[in-house]
């Protein structure tokens, strides 16, 4: 506290001197300089080592062991470089060099500090490190930046950590770092003073060198009880502007010594030496980076999407010269002036690259089911007329997993609460409010959860009915890439954050198909058949839609009419003012869309329109804030990241309670029996397994598994046990529409031609999973989008691969059958390094998977970039 208080009054009296004489600005910047320049060393040699070491034990298991030992020093190469030219700039100067070092080293010390900091906050709340050619992208967001702060408290306590470590050993730092340059120094000591009978004569004509003393009067009324600003000569020898050794003091001489010099000597050959023999692979470069050249030389893409060197070059060509555009099809139905998503079939276009389309005719990767009979199960009731969809309303359930829809008894969820309790026993109390968390959920699915219910929620029925998928990924874990994938049935743009509505959605999104079916003969609202009502498509969050462009976005997947933050919160909204207030840094509860919900249903029904009502929920997103902060007490424990589950799981039985809402509304409008009730999970949260608030950047398994439900009370609950992904929605919806003959004759057929050109196979029909030897395979974008893809196929679900596809990043692969929670994923930084671990650990069946795998993805994201009609060399850095 000494040091501290000696530090506060130091400064507080050079402000007064300042205040009172302001000409004298330099001589107090000179003092200012000679004092804290030690410190501020010191906290950019904490910053870039302590960052280096975290970047190290980040991809701690990415390298073979052997290798990462061998070529381990050469990793620092570019620290101590900088760190040593540093050193040279915090010598003990005066006058205009002085100005010049601090106005080079201040600024530094603190940005570099700033960025460790922030790295810091961000592995330890989300598992992953910050990719900084990403972070331009948050400057200009204010909504991003809201969700920045939320890693305030990490990025502050990482900051003061790195300024107590620079405040309490900046001094012995400062010398060792001194005493190493000395010894560095040496040999160039060693020939100018061989040198010096020549060159003596030439010095002597200039005089001699003399440091200029600050005003004494600057030292007045300063009055410190240790000696931490007595700078004395004790280790700032100007060792390298005396070359010839004049100035030496007597403490600096003991790294004349020769242990000293063989030791910095010898290090510093090895750290060369190994550098360059470094074979020239971007893994080691990258494992190298320092801080400070992060957001210049980090990643980005590479001339091929993957890099497959190291597959084996024989059987894998069968997909050269592949590609899916075409041109689209003919149909007679097609208006002259094609709409929005159907601008492929305008003509004459002035681009012959813009006349194709996705043809899945031409996409050797596609394969379709539509030829297939519709499941025995519902083939009655769909053909009986049992099954009538006016309406669909589809949710995209923000942050929501697969096993917490429902939560069930003795799964690894409950298992991880149980964990947090003395003796693993939870309490009766908190069983039976872990039994009531998800009911609605329960229902919907039909799935069973394993608790027993004697009360009669939803009428005591067991099930509401329809198709549960319990093997579900999402097309991406960033939000609104998903948004386009289930919305459109396309697989995301692979490119870093929403840039989807900025380029060719290479498929008509839902309300740009209900549009067209609108726009066909006989289509109106001047009858009593809902088949040939006109349809309506609404957007509806309670969330502000100012996040990465999602403004732009909603119109582009052909939403004309919105309700969102920003509006419901308008003095002009229909329900102003907001009941409640905002729950988290995106906006308010979801329960704030219940009156706007309930009007677009009356809407409809008065107008004779079909809605479909597309809302994404917010309220189970981080910081999981619920109105009132009413949270029960789950978990027995709140240390490390049960604090953070425990309000997680609060939230997702705020949403499902939320699901029981919107499902009285429409039992309360009369239009339950008519409605096709769509509900998928934007992506998991991987929370309970590995601490993650985010999917940003995590390729673990829970941020993939999402619930997927399409439920009509006169179906029958139909559990789909295959392996099945997002993009299926819109054809699976359409399926449905045509089979239980919910369209008119006029819209059937544009309907069915429609239905032909989507990538994913219908729920409702047998899916198949491998034909004639190509694999169903999924693609899922992890957010951010632009770093990993992650994939596996239909026919091998147990098989995972994350396939990085940029240079700072791991390939990983994890066999769900024999590890489930992903707890030992075998991560290398090339193919070559994880075909040989898997080889030995495999059969060669494995092997072949891997290799299939890499050179499938490897075409695909070409063809990815090839619909989207984007060119990665043309964007700035992506």
């Amino acid at each position: 506290m000494k040091k501290v208080a000696g530090v506060v009054n130091y400064v507080r009296h050079q402000a007064n001197q300042l205040y009172q004489s302001p000409n004298r600005t330099l001589e107090i910047l000179e003092v200012f300089w000679d004092f804290s320049r030690r410190y501020f060393y010191a906290l950019a040699f904490w910053s870039l080592f302590s960052a280096k070491l975290l970047h190290l034990f980040a991809h701690l298991y990415s390298l073979p062991l052997s290798k990462f030992i061998l070529w381990g020093p050469s990793f620092f190469f570019q620290d101590v470089a900088i760190l040593l030219l540093f050193r040279i700039l915090v010598q003990k100067t005066s006058g205009f060099i002085a100005v010049t070092c601090a106005l080079i080293v201040f600024p530094f010390s603190l940005i570099v500090s700033g960025m460790a900091a922030a790295n810091f906050s961000v592995y330890v709340f989300t598992g992953s490190e910050i990719h900084w050619r990403q972070a331009k992208t948050f400057t200009g967001d204010a909504a991003a930046l809201r969700t920045l702060l939320s890693g305030l408290t990490g990025f502050l306590i990482g900051e003061a950590l790195l300024v107590a470590g620079a405040l309490f050993t900046a001094r012995p730092i400062h010398r060792f770092v001194g005493g190493v340059l000395h010894v560095l120094a040496w040999p160039c000591r060693w020939m100018l003073t061989r040198l010096r009978p020549c060159v003596g004569p030439l010095l002597q004509r200039f005089p001699k060198r003399s440091h200029t003393l600050p005003d004494p009067r600057l030292y007045e009324q300063i009055h410190l009880e240790d000696d931490y600003l007595n700078d004395s000569e004790d280790d700032d020898d100007d060792f390298l502007l005396d070359p010839l050794g004049h100035n030496v003091s007597e403490n600096r001489r003991s790294t004349d010594r020769l242990i000293p010099r063989v030791l910095v000597l010898g290090f510093v050959f090895l750290a060369v030496t190994l550098r360059l023999l470094r074979p020239s692979e971007p893994v080691y470069l990258y494992l190298s980076g320092t801080l400070p050249l992060a957001s210049l030389f980090e990643g980005g893409h590479r001339n091929s999407p993957v890099d497959i060197s190291g597959l084996p070059p024989y059987q894998f060509t069968y997909l050269a010269g592949q590609d899916s555009l075409h041109i689209p099809p003919s149909w007679d139905w097609m208006p002259k002036d094609a709409g929005p998503g159907f601008e492929d079939w305008k003509p004459k276009l002035p681009n012959a690259n813009e006349s194709v389309h996705y043809s899945p005719q031409t996409n050797p990767l596609h394969i379709s089911n539509l030829q297939q009979p519709v499941l025995e199960s519902i083939q009655g009731v769909l053909a009986d007329g049992s099954v009538k969809i006016k309406h669909v309303v589809l949710l995209k359930l923000e942050s929501a997993r697969a096993d917490t829809f429902p939560v069930r008894k003795d799964s690894f969820l409950y298992n991880r609460i149980a964990e947090t309790y003395d003796n693993g026993e939870i309490p009766k109390e908190v069983q039976d409010r872990i039994a009531n968390l998800t009911r609605t959920a329960e229902f919907l699915t039909g799935f069973p959860s394993g608790f027993q219910h004697n009360d009669t929620l939803h009428a005591g029925h067991k099930a509401y009915g329809g198709l549960s998928a319990s093997n579900a990924y999402t097309t991406s874990t960033y939000t609104l890439k998903s948004l386009a994938g289930t919305l459109c049935g396309v697989t995301p743009l692979v490119a870093d954050f929403n840039r989807e509505w900025e380029h060719h959605i290479y498929q008509p999104c839902l309300p740009h198909v209900f549009e067209m079916l609108s726009n066909q003969k006989g289509i109106t609202s001047d009858t009593e058949d809902f088949t040939r009502w006109p349809w309506h498509s609404i957007w509806m969050q309670s969330v502000t839609e100012g996040y990465d462009n999602q403004d732009k976005l909603t119109p582009v997947l052909g939403f004309k009419d919105k309700y969102t933050k920003e509006i419901i919160e308008s003095p002009e909204a229909k329900h102003y003012p907001v009941k409640s207030e905002e729950v988290n840094y995106y906006g308010y509860a979801d329960t704030e869309l219940r009156e706007y919900i309930s009007d677009a249903i009356d809407d409809a029904e008065r107008d004779h329109k079909r809605l479909f009502l597309s809302h994404l929920t917010g309220t189970t997103h981080h910081p999981w804030g619920l109105p009132n902060n009413t949270y029960e007490q789950i978990l027995g424990s709140t240390k490390g990241h049960n604090e953070d589950l425990n309000r997680y799981l609060n939230a997702v039985g705020f949403q499902d309670k939320w699901l029981t809402e919107i499902m009285g509304i429409l039992e309360e409008k009369g239009v339950a029996n008519e409605t096709l009730l769509v509900m998928a999970g934007d992506h998991g949260l991987s929370l309970p397994n590995d601490g993650g608030i985010t999917p940003y950047d995590n390729p673990h398994v829970g941020s993939f598994a999402v619930p997927i439900v399409l439920a009509h009370p006169q179906l029958p609950a139909l559990e789909i046990s295959a392996p099945v992904i997002s993009d299926q929605i819109v054809p699976t919806i359409l399926d449905l529409l045509i089979e239980s003959n919910s369209l008119s004759k006029k819209a059937t057929k544009p309907a069915k031609d429609i239905l032909s050109l989507y990538e994913g196979q219908s729920l409702i029909r047998p899916l198949i999973q491998e034909q004639n030897g190509m694999q169903d395979w999924q693609f899922t974008v992890m957010n951010t989008g632009g770093s990993w893809l992650a994939v596996r196929s239909a026919a091998r679900p147990q098989y995972r691969l994350v396939i990085p596809l940029v240079n700072d990043v791991e390939w990983r692969f994890s066999d769900l059958s024999t590890d489930p929670h992903e707890l030992k994923p075998i991560s290398r930084f090339n193919l070559a390094d994880l075909a040989a671990v898997i080889h030995k650990k495999y059969d060669e069946e494995v092997l072949q998977w891997l290799f299939d795998a890499a050179y499938v993805t490897n075409w695909w994201v070409g063809e990815n970039w090839a619909r989207y009609r984007f060119h990665p060399q043309n964007q700035g850095g992506e």
